[in-house]
């Protein structure tokens, strides 16, 4: 199976998967994102799901035992409507506005955030790109989070996927985290997500993120990266001591080879697949005809 046919297969099944996440009304959790996409909807709003939601998906798809994943929350860019029109339809559910000019909502269990596309963070500080749904795989840090579906359409329309050039496919396909986009405000969030996400997974760090990470090594205090954890995790996900063998390790293995990509030490948490388990396209042809069987992205934020 070539590559372009695995990509064609995962776009299919993460298209399936986005309408799965309305479409089953015996599923309680599933209700609160229905009535978001529904409000929205009804107020004619043009709205994506971004970001690390829809890779939380394919995850479940692609582990060792595939099934429908469940995010722990939504990031949801919406078009033609202002910050101010968001919060007066929204009020309800408001927990807070964003620096950046988003909102936190909390619906239920589920926890959203929502903003203007024009809001977006690489949006607003790069005149070369254009406020629309089409940009926003450029504005994310990670390959992993460039890539956003339609939440609603209308009837008679697919869902549209925007994925740019697909880096975000191909980087699933490799088991590979990189950098997508290297400007960021927060590198500190970017050190631990990195970290944090290559140890569950036992994804490859690619060559620029391995890069990224020993430079910060010495730039980010350890004060940093703990604090960074409870504001975006609401606890400690890594200790000290784990950051700096972790970073040691992408250290001396990037010096190795500044070409390479790296894996580091797991942290045993939510791993997905065994060190020696390869994608094979068996995983794909499974991941053609899923079954659901149960039911962020301001950069690093």
């Amino acid at each position: 199976m070539d590559r372009q046919e695995q990509i064609s297969i995962l776009k299919r099944t993460l298209v399936s998967d986005v309408a799965s996440l309305f479409q089953r009304p015996d599923v309680k959790w599933r209700s609160v994102i229905a009535e978001m996409a529904r409000d929205l909807k009804e107020a004619a709003i043009p709205a994506v799901i971004f970001g690390g939601t829809l890779r939380s998906l394919l995850l479940g798809r692609l582990s060792r035992r595939p099934r429908f994943g469940r995010p722990r929350d939504l990031d949801i860019v919406v078009a033609g409507a202002s910050v101010d029109g968001l919060r007066e339809q929204l009020q309800e559910y408001l927990v807070r506005q964003t620096r950046f000019g988003g909102l936190q909502l909390q619906r239920g269990n589920w926890h959203f955030d929502v903003w203007p596309v024009d809001k977006t963070w690489a949006i607003v500080n790069d005149a070369s790109l254009d406020a629309n749904f089409q940009a926003l795989p450029q504005t994310t840090f990670f390959n992993l989070e460039a890539i956003a579906v339609d939440l609603w359409t209308e009837p008679g329309r697919r869902r549209a996927i925007y994925s740019g050039d697909d880096r975000f496919f191909a980087g699933l396909i490799d088991r590979t985290i990189e950098i997508n986009r290297e400007e960021n405000p927060f590198p500190a969030l970017c050190v631990v997500r990195s970290l944090v996400f290559a140890s569950s997974t036992r994804f490859w760090l690619g060559p620029r993120l391995a890069h990224y990470l020993a430079v910060h090594r010495e730039s980010v205090s350890n004060t940093e990266l703990e604090e960074v954890q409870h504001q975006h995790y609401g606890a400690i996900r890594i200790s000290r001591s784990e950051i700096q063998t972790m970073l040691d390790h992408v250290a001396a293995a990037h010096d190795l080879d500044p070409q390479g990509r790296i894996k580091i030490p797991s942290t045993g948490q939510l791993t997905l697949w065994d060190d020696e388990e390869d994608f094979t396209p068996q995983l794909f042809i499974h991941a053609a005809s899923p079954r659901p069987t149960s039911v962020r992205g301001q950069g690093c934020d």
